[in-house]
């Protein structure tokens, strides 16, 4: 009887232990791969290096996963391997948020016209985005080191009620080589 439980026991946490192992691989494969497969089909759709301006979304949009009604978008999928890009977009009063992220899907710099960062309503944000290891130009704005050398950068901002300022901050955004 001792011997079968001993069996017992032993499969147990053998189940548990794979149980942890595959959740825990699964974890660490899954946000590379959405990220990947992500910036394949966009960067195909889009381009590199070049922002994309989603104003409208509905329940079929997916350039952004899980789109909200209530914000308008912009989306640059960068490539960093043939040198620097550059961020330009006017900051508006209502909500607005400019994000950069890495092929796993870590958000790593980001500027927003919220709570600390209200100071930055009417100015204009101007970002030069580097990888690892790349020296940035002279530039007058904010330099971002991207842990990758492609990810995306997704700019956000409020479509509630009267939308037009964001609208034309969206519209007058860029994101190009350096």
């Amino acid at each position: 009887m001792k011997t079968r439980a001993l069996s017992l026991l032993k499969w147990i946490a053998g189940i548990a232990v794979g149980a942890w192992l595959g959740q825990y691989l699964l974890a660490m494969a899954l946000p590379s791969l959405v990220m990947q497969t992500l910036y394949n089909v966009g960067s195909q759709d889009s381009g590199v290096n070049t922002l994309t301006t989603r104003l409208e979304t509905d329940a079929t949009s997916r350039q952004v996963v899980r789109p909200s009604p209530d914000l308008l978008y912009a989306i640059c999928f960068y490539d960093l391997s043939e040198g620097p890009i550059t961020v330009t977009a006017p900051v508006p009063a209502r909500y607005w948020s400019l994000q950069f992220y890495q092929m796993n899907t870590d958000n790593f710099a980001g500027i927003t016209n919220q709570r600390e960062q209200a100071y930055r309503i009417g100015s204009t944000a101007e970002v030069m985005l580097v990888s690892d290891g790349q020296n940035a130009p002279e530039f007058a704005g904010e330099v971002f080191t991207s842990p990758t050398t492609r990810g995306v950068m997704l700019l956000r901002a409020s479509a509630i009620g009267d939308s037009l300022e964001s609208r034309q901050a969206m519209a007058a955004s860029s994101c190009r080589p350096a």
